[in-house]
């Protein structure tokens, strides 16, 4: 058969793994980027050069920490951290979403730290001056003009877990992984060429379905003047 014979005849297989992929990455990203975007907010609202043994400069301590940590974790090959988490978390779903949220952390730390402190000091301090206090101008100020650049931070973290998803088809985790480690472990047999191709085009396709959500999220949710 060809590849078009290949999508019809496994069509209900191709879009269980499909959607599977896609939600095991919309869950692991959520989770991670909650995580993230938290921690960031509580380490990032104090100010610019605090008082030793001051909240701001442990805060600062924690987030300089929290940084170097999550950068560490990255660097960790992915099919050695899935490895590493077997024998806590078991084979399937689980160690999948606990390895993608891990991998997801940094970028999105990162991008809420860069966008929240980069925030014009002296809009801060006008505010401070009308009386609002440090949580209120954390939420109406440094949080939406530094969204935009969260957001982008949650786009490429999306981006980089579709692929690292594939990986924990090793674990017995769900998603399009599973097609394409089949066509590679039968490499030469019936259609295992035509595995790893679909495997390949929609993991594309994944991709391509998170960047128009995130492009309708970008245009509701940010004002024109300040996308980036």
């Amino acid at each position: 058969m060809n590849f078009l014979d290949y999508l019809v005849t496994n069509s209900q297989q191709i879009l269980f793994l499909t959607q599977a992929h896609f939600l095991v990455v919309l869950i692991a990203v959520g989770i991670g980027s909650a995580i993230s975007v938290v921690l960031g907010l509580a380490v990032s609202s104090g100010e610019p050069d605090p008082r030793r043994f001051s909240w701001d400069w442990f805060a600062t301590g924690i987030r300089e920490g929290g940084l170097v940590f999550t950068a560490a974790l990255l660097t960790v090959p992915s099919l050695a951290l899935f490895a590493l988490f077997l024998p806590f978390t078991g084979l399937g779903v689980t160690t999948a979403v606990v390895v993608l949220t891990i991998y997801t952390l940094y970028t999105v730390l990162r991008n809420t730290v860069a966008g929240l402190t980069t925030v014009d000091r002296a809009v801060l301090e006008s505010a401070r001056g009308l009386g609002y206090g440090r949580l209120r101008r954390l939420l109406t100020i440094q949080l939406p003009l530094a969204w935009p650049v969260i957001l982008n931070g949650i786009r490429v973290t999306t981006l980089i877990s579709i692929s690292i998803a594939v990986v924990g088809a090793v674990v017995q985790g769900p998603g399009l992984g599973i097609l394409l480690l089949n066509g590679i472990s039968r490499i030469g047999a019936a259609n295992s060429f035509y595995q790893v191709l679909a495997g390949t085009l929609l993991c594309l396709v994944v991709a391509a379905v998170f960047e128009i959500f995130f492009a309708i999220v970008q245009r509701l949710t940010i004002p024109r003047g300040i996308r980036v």
